[in-house]
């Protein structure tokens, strides 16, 4: 054998430079159940992509910008719930006399006899005692003195003359305890 064919061709050696390619790493899991999440179910979502924003990122697995989307989308989620509960909260929509009033106010409108009147003007009066709002309470309270002139004008049998303004205060009502009021 002769000394040429004992030394490898350059092509059978390995340069010490050139090193194996690194393993390809795919999309971090984590970021993309923390982008699902976010939209799901918000707080886990958060968490779950803040975890992965520093678990992601240059010579780590892919994913940070998705990790990123979903702190952003779960904190925009978290920050519009948080404000429409507070929105909510403080609105006369949820208020107890505004459900007391409204129910019998309805439950009234089904007869126009003196009992039913009577039992109007007590149920708004009622709802007048549990409502939270200031003006819930005055709004049923001035309701139920409509009722009251109705109700005497029908026991002395007299036409009842101002129904507009029982009209008027019902919208009042209607207003004040429903969406945007």
């Amino acid at each position: 054998m002769s000394l040429e064919e004992q030394i490898p061709s350059p092509t059978d050696q390995q340069s010490p430079q050139a090193a194996p390619p690194p393993p390809q790493r795919g999309t971090s899991g984590l970021a993309i159940a923390g982008l699902i999440l976010a939209i799901l179910v918000a707080p886990v979502g958060f968490i779950l992509s803040l975890i992965a924003v520093f678990k992601t990122g240059k010579g780590r697995s892919k994913g940070r910008g998705l990790a990123i989307a979903g702190v952003v989308v779960s904190a925009l989620i978290i920050a519009g719930g948080t404000t429409l509960a507070i929105v909510a909260a403080n609105s006369t929509l949820a208020d107890p006399g505004c459900v007391a009033g409204k129910a019998a106010i309805l439950k009234g409108a089904q007869a126009a006899d003196a009992g039913s009147l009577q039992t109007t003007i007590d149920e708004l009066k009622a709802a007048a005692a549990k409502a939270k709002h200031d003006d819930v309470r005055a709004a049923m309270n001035t309701l139920a003195d409509d009722y009251t002139q109705l109700l005497n004008g029908v026991k002395a049998g007299k036409a009842p003359t101002d129904l507009d303004k029982i009209t008027a205060d019902g919208e009042a009502i209607d207003s004040l305890c429903t969406i945007g009021g």
